[in-house]
């Protein structure tokens, strides 16, 4: 995925009701666990959902590659690395696998978010301290 160290790594325990019905974990569950370690890095940020200012992240797109199945029991791994900055946006992959197994990869998946006036929705240039730490430089 990529050389850089993770921007962070997150570990969920998956649920017997997670499987579908093939035994594996159900393919929205693959994004759901993404979505929960960009929130969870964006919240211990700063930058959580109800912010003052009225602007803020936005999913503008999402992708996954589905490499092998995980099923129960297991912990899943997810970690995330800051693929690209950009003025308005930036992309982050993440990299999904047994926790007890990092090496192999379950998924892969990237996820475009674009910071966002709430009120006009239109883009806006992300925050340079948002910009700063998605770089690995003190905020």
């Amino acid at each position: 995925m990529t050389a850089a160290p993770p921007l962070t790594v997150d570990v969920f325990a998956m649920r017997w009701g997670d499987m579908d019905a093939l035994g594996h974990l159900n393919n929205t569950l693959y994004y759901r666990f993404c979505e929960e370690a960009r929130v969870n890095w964006l919240a211990r940020h700063g930058w959580g959902v109800a912010l003052s200012g009225g602007s803020g992240p936005i999913l503008a797109a999402s992708s996954c590659q589905f490499r092998q199945p995980l099923v129960y029991p297991c912990a899943v791994r997810v970690e995330t690395f800051v693929k690209q900055i950009g003025n308005r946006s930036f992309t982050l992959a993440h990299r999904l696998s047994r926790d007890d197994a990092p090496e192999q990869t379950a998924a892969e998946a990237e996820a475009v978010i674009v910071w966002c006036d709430y009120t006009s929705g239109s883009a806006l240039p992300l925050p340079d301290t948002l910009r700063a730490q998605l770089s690995g430089a003190p905020a």
